[in-house]
């Protein structure tokens, strides 16, 4: 196993119309991936789809005999409006239907997103090769075959590669014991120190509105250069080892462009984006191309299940699934785990594990959130990079679990 999961660089990016991909490459990848759809299928009807693009209509509908594609709409079904730039997008994994939610650019004439997620797996499973997940479809076994304890916790002292294992196995990993509580004081009280150099509106923090009519500050972007205490922790060895961990040269980026942020959860948030809901970090597009990047989480302060724990989907990043608005994730037949964490525990999570943080009842959280990041790939077709991309391609048109 690995936890590169990229099976495409820039480089193979090209626009794709409609009636190229329809016409042209559709028929081809039904006749030699149908295995990748064909058991979900059998449990699942996405119904038809009819793509308006630019005025021009396509169809896809689901039927006995697998998936009939061609030229003009259904009466009944999805129907989704796309630019052409979008629906290249769609088919090169640039853009995920979330992506048109999130950004409100999402124009469904009929049905409803939950069809155009249905259909955007068997879409994607045809173009990667990769089959849509049905329960029971993954094992978790750890490195003597043995089923895998999903609730293990693991110290800076134990040995990599049983982390790696698991990592690559689970998705997640859980530190215990990584900084001290006096060094995660300074830090909580650092942030109490610069609160006041964010200000709504400044594009470096979000703000969220509690039940009592306040608004706080609940996200502190680019804290390090701030906090001497976290610029520190970004240098020290404990921390960085983390990158070690994947064996897939992961090296420090942070996230979104800052180096490191720092979370606070409060009671009560009845508006703005406190805590997340089921999601992946690659949802919005782009997953064939970065991932798995690793997320950490860095507990200021414990977390529990009143006080803003992580839960997680346990393989959810072996998985070809909904990337996000699950809301029922009991009925993906992955295991959910919950992270409590003491005080100085760290999080990992690799960017396609479905994951999200529970509001907290009883007391809030404090975190630091970063991230590490694969090496570039070269775009040199000799390259090393460019050879193991095509290897992981060939996998995974195989139907391998990487």
């Amino acid at each position: 196993m690995s936890v590169d999961y990229r099976t495409r660089d820039d480089t193979d990016i090209r626009s794709i119309g409609p009636e190229e991909f329809f016409c042209g490459l559709f028929p081809d990848l039904l006749s030699r991936y149908s295995s990748c759809v064909e058991p979900w299928l059998s449990q699942n009807n996405p119904g038809e789809l009819t793509i308006d693009c630019e005025g021009t209509l396509w169809s896809l509908a689901a039927c006995a005999a697998g998936i009939e594609s061609c030229r003009g709409g259904r009466e009944t079904g999805l129907r989704v409006k796309l630019s052409a730039e979008e629906f290249s997008g769609l088919v090169n994994d640039l853009y995920t239907p979330m992506t048109f939610f999130v950004s409100g650019g999402l124009s469904i004439q009929r049905g409803d997103m939950s069809n155009f997620l249905d259909w955007w797996m068997i879409i994607r499973a045809l173009v990667d090769g990769r089959p849509i997940h049905v329960a029971g479809a993954l094992e978790f076994l750890d490195a003597s075959g043995e089923p895998l304890n999903l609730q293990q916790s693991f110290t800076p002292l134990d040995d990599t590669q049983d982390m790696r294992h698991f990592l690559e196995t689970a998705g997640f990993l859980h530190l215990a014991g990584v900084f001290s509580e006096s060094e995660m004081a300074q830090i909580s009280a650092d942030i109490d120190r610069y609160h006041d150099r964010y200000t709504e509106g400044d594009q470096s923090s979000w703000w969220a509105t509690t039940a009592d009519g306040a608004r706080r500050l609940v996200r502190l972007q680019s804290f390090d250069k701030h906090s001497s205490a976290t610029r520190a922790l970004l240098q020290d060895p404990r921390f960085l080892r983390i990158g070690e961990i994947s064996g897939a040269g992961h090296t420090h980026c942070g996230l979104e462009g800052n180096a490191i942020e720092a979370l606070i959860k409060p009671l009560d948030v009845v508006e703005g984006i406190s805590d997340l809901p089921w999601h992946k970090d690659c949802s919005l597009g782009r997953h064939s191309y970065e991932c798995c990047s690793l997320t950490v989480g860095i507990s200021v302060t414990g977390a529990g299940p009143d006080s803003g724990q992580l839960r997680v989907i346990a393989g959810s990043h072996r998985a070809l699934m909904w990337p996000a608005l699950i809301t029922r994730p009991e009925n993906v037949g992955l295991p959910i785990i919950d992270l409590p964490t003491a005080t100085g525990d760290i999080t990992v999570h690799l960017s396609c594990t479905h994951h999200m943080s529970q509001a907290p009842t009883a007391r809030e959280r404090r975190v630091l959130y970063t991230g590490f990041r694969l090496p570039s790939v070269s775009v040199d077709s000799s390259s090393t990079g460019r050879a193991r991309i095509n290897r992981v391609r060939e996998a995974a048109h195989k139907n391998v679990s990487q």
